[in-house]
């Protein structure tokens, strides 16, 4: 039988193979990365694309084969008639490709780097070259560099390098953690290749982007550096994502509030030689419902805003197949985490995906979550958010307060894991399941000791709270905020809890005034995960019950406020007449007004009780106001 494999032996594997790449890729081991400009001191092919010290890549009208390749028509191809290694090895063809939603005409040149003989084909896509020029004017545009270390036919790692008038401004790098053999789906070479829009999520892969330093020739941190994807339980689907943004020491951030999602692709400047980490965004699938069908499932997020020196034991990553500039500069994929747990954070956001936001995030923009679960830019900004976020059902919760823990807790007011120190937060309530705005739950924390301890709920037609809660015991306590515990207790507490004492209230709700939600919040009581369905439960309780405590309050004030003076002014009798007619016939019952005001009050402790989550006095208060038989 043969010898099984064990959970890390694919990591161990790869490692060793990286490393007898290295020895093995024609120079000694310990020579230093080469810079750009360099190129003559590598194999045929890495000299085919040399750069000129600061980043000029030569016009590809130099080449010989120029002319037939800006000959050929769209669709056409054609294997360059050279000598040498390079024989049967390089090929152009013409494109028509779309960017920015218009046809652009395109030469790609490509180069089998290991001689696999792709170019019969077209080329690979494992340890091929692709250079880009788009409107056939000789000018480099783009690079995409298939990096296969071990020879397996699957590229470990990537680049997909940018040139802007020819001379090359910055790349997002990719490596496959884990060997799936998925790093970046290109359909074609258009507009797929901005931001990392088509970078595969799954599995343990790490993408980032590095600046090109002209006066060194050589690559620095800036940007999206890195955007590390995990799978922690070995299902094949990526169940952390974490984004962190490098941007120069002296950014200004009222100028540039989001320099890491785009701002290095200006030209450089000496300022961009000292970074800094701005912001760590940590993205966690917690319901553990994350797969490769259902990828980007981050139900939980980090924002965390700060100011930290990039400098990180174990930073510079040199690769001897890549293309000069080989060493690039980025934190090691292993410490990625430790970094999301341990920043120093000046301010902090916490978000929590309810459900769907059909607003927001529709089908045009399904993949909005691919880098995880990003802050909004409203009510409270945070610099280097990045993006696109949503913005109905997602709870946002914000602490001022300078931290290095992510501190979590759970109220039983709410039945919501919440961010310790959270002064404020809010979750806009609709857009899902095709509903329309429904309203605004708001949080508060008053008195300062880390818990929230007021609630307010709006309806989206008031300007004022429709009920509020103000608190002394929040009922709440202090949980690990570990992943793995904070999955287990929300999947095995939370949602259980949360579903049975919505199922108590409700069910005292109805048996004295029946409550019909809208059919598309009765359909998402069935549908998406627990989380979802809890959320949609909680929106059916809070409908039913402010329904309910509306109505009977219509009444008891219907009878308070009623001009009870009979016909005889200048004189008020209340409810005598009305008593005096009973008693006549032997029957003294309680008068309008008495049972109009034990209604107000049995609904005035019902509002405290309910706001309380105390919904066992709750039900029971539900249950006495059904026996005074009003309104039925």
């Amino acid at each position: 039988m043969p010898a099984q494999c064990p959970p890390n032996c694919r990591s161990i594997l790869g490692a060793c193979l990286l490393a007898l790449a290295f020895l093995s890729a024609g120079r000694a081991a310990d020579q230093a990365p080469l810079k750009a400009g360099q190129e003559a001191l590598g194999p045929w092919w890495m000299r085919q694309t040399a750069l000129t010290p600061d980043g000029r890549f030569a016009s590809l009208k130099t080449h010989r084969w120029w002319k037939k390749a800006a000959a050929l028509s769209p669709g056409q191809s054609l294997v360059l008639d050279v000598g040498g290694e390079a024989k049967d090895r390089m090929l152009v063809r013409r494109e028509t490709l779309t960017l920015r939603g218009q046809p652009v005409d395109t030469v790609i040149w490509v180069i089998d780097d290991d001689g696999d003989g792709s170019i019969r084909t077209g080329g690979d896509r494992h340890a091929d070259c692709y250079v880009i020029d788009y409107g056939v004017d000789g000018t480099v545009d783009r690079m995409v560099d298939y990096i296969d270390d071990d020879g397996d036919g699957r590229a470990e790692e990537m680049d997909v390098r940018f040139f802007v008038d020819g001379v090359l401004s910055y790349s997002w790098f990719a490596v496959d953690i884990d060997r799936a053999g998925v790093l970046w789906t290109i359909p074609a070479f258009d507009d797929s290749l901005e931001g990392c829009r088509t970078c595969s999520p799954n599995g343990d892969n790490f993408f980032y982007v590095n600046k090109f330093n002209p006066d060194q020739g050589t690559w620095w941190p800036l940007g999206e550096c890195p955007l590390a994807f995990y799978d922690t339980d070995g299902d094949g689907a990526s169940d952390v994502a974490i984004r962190v943004s490098a941007v120069p020491a002296a950014w200004d951030a009222a100028k540039d509030p989001d320099f890491a999602s785009g701002s290095y692709a200006r030209p450089w400047d000496k300022g961009m030689a000292d970074a800094v980490v701005a912001n760590v965004r940590a993205s966690y699938d917690i319901d553990q419902g994350s797969s490769r069908d259902i990828p980007f499932h981050y139900e939980m997020s980090w924002n965390l805003g700060g100011r930290t020196p990039y400098q990180f034991p174990d930073m510079a990553r040199s690769n001897p197949q890549r293309r000069p500039p080989q060493e690039t500069v980025v934190i090691p994929p292993k410490d990625v985490r430790a970094l999301a747990e341990t920043f120093e954070a000046r301010e902090t956001g916490f978000s929590w995906i309810e459900n769907d936001d059909d607003a927001t995030v529709g089908a045009a923009t399904a993949g909005a979550d691919r880098k995880g679960l990003a802050w909004p830019w409203e009510r409270r900004l945070m610099d280097n958010s990045g993006g696109p976020s949503r913005k109905w059902n997602v709870r946002r919760e914000w602490s001022r307060k300078p931290s290095a823990k992510r501190d979590l807790y759970y109220s039983d007011i709410d039945k919501r894991i919440h961010l310790f120190g959270a002064e404020e937060g809010w979750v806009q309530v609709g857009n899902f399941a095709g509903l329309g705005a429904v309203g605004e739950i708001r949080m508060f924390d008053t008195d300062g000791n880390g818990y929230f301890d007021r609630w307010e709920v709006y309806l989206a037609n008031s300007t004022r709270p429709v009920r509020v809660t103000q608190v002394s015991d929040e009922k709440a306590k202090r949980i690990d905020s570990g992943p793995g515990s904070l999955a287990e207790f929300y999947v095995k507490d939370v949602l259980p809890r949360a579903r049975a004492e919505n199922d108590r209230i409700l069910a005292a709700l109805d048996a004295v005034r029946h409550f019909e939600p809208p059919a598309e919040l009765k359909a998402a009581l069935a549908e998406g995960s627990d989380g979802y369905r809890q959320y949609a439960q909680d929106i059916v309780r809070e409908l039913a019950y402010l329904g309910f405590r509306d109505y009977y309050l219509t009444l008891a004030n219907q009878a308070l406020f009623e001009d009870r003076r009979g016909g005889r002014p200048g004189e008020f009798w209340g409810d005598l007449g009305d008593r005096a007619k009973p008693r006549r016939a032997g029957n003294v019952p309680d008068s309008d007004s008495a049972t109009a005001w034990k209604l107000a009050r049995l609904l005035g402790e019902l509002d405290v009780a309910y706001g309380r989550a105390d919904y066992a006095q709750a039900s029971d208060l539900v249950a006495a106001i059904g026996k005074l038989n009003l309104g039925r």
